[in-house]
C-alpha cells in the first residue's frame, strides 16, 4: 500500500482506535459537530440494504477529558470580514489556538458547507483580540461556531458568531 502524503510530515501523529459507535450507519448518515465539542452521529438506511436507523448516538472525543475547558464569557453575536473582535475568557493567558468552523449542513452523508479556519488573535489580562476572516473565498457568509483551545488542546464551549 502507498502511503498517503497525510502519513509523512511533522504533522503527523499516532494513530488511535476508538469505540466503534453501536449500530452502522451508511447510507444516509450523519456526524455532526455540536457547539459543546461532541460529536451528534444518526441515520442510516434506504439504500443498498442498509437496517433503517431512526436514531443517534453522541460521541464524546477524548480531548474533552483531558481537563478543565476553557470558557468564553462574551462575544460579539455578528463580525464583519477582516474586522477584529473581542472574545472575554478568564483563561486568556493559557489560550493557544482560536478555531472558526461552520455550522454544519449535511445531507445524503456530506457536508459541502463545512469549513475550517485557525484564527490569528493577541491575548490581554481579560481576553482575546481576534481577527475575522478576510475573505468570503474561504469562509462564506454565514455562521460559524468560535472555539478557543488551551495548550492541551481542549476546546471551549462554541459562541456561535454571524459572519458577514
Amino acid at each position: 500500500m502507498l502511503a498517503s502524503h497525510w502519513d509523512r510530515g511533522p504533522w503527523k501523529k499516532p494513530r488511535t482506535t476508538l469505540a466503534s459507535a453501536s449500530v452502522t450507519r451508511g447510507y444516509h448518515s450523519t456526524a455532526l459537530l455540536l457547539p459543546d465539542g461532541r460529536v451528534l452521529h444518526a441515520g442510516s438506511g434506504e439504500g443498498a440494504g442498509a437496517p433503517d436507523q431512526k436514531n443517534a448516538q453522541i460521541f464524546t472525543p477524548p480531548y474533552l477529558l483531558r481537563g478543565p475547558r476553557p470558557e468564553v464569557t462574551s462575544a460579539p453575536d455578528e463580525v464583519t470580514y477582516g474586522a477584529t473582535f473581542r472574545l472575554d475568557t478568564p483563561q486568556a493567558d493559557g489560550i493557544v489556538k482560536v478555531s472558526f468552523i461552520r455550522l454544519g449542513a449535511t445531507t445524503h452523508a456530506f457536508d459541502e458547507n463545512q469549513r475550517f479556519q485557525w484564527l490569528t488573535f493577541s491575548r490581554d489580562a481579560t481576553g482575546l483580540t481576534v481577527t475575522a476572516p478576510s475573505s468570503s473565498n474561504r469562509a462564506p457568509p454565514g455562521h460559524y461556531m468560535v472555539f478557543i483551545l488551551n495548550a492541551d488542546d481542549v476546546p471551549s464551549v462554541a459562541r456561535i458568531v454571524r459572519l458577514h
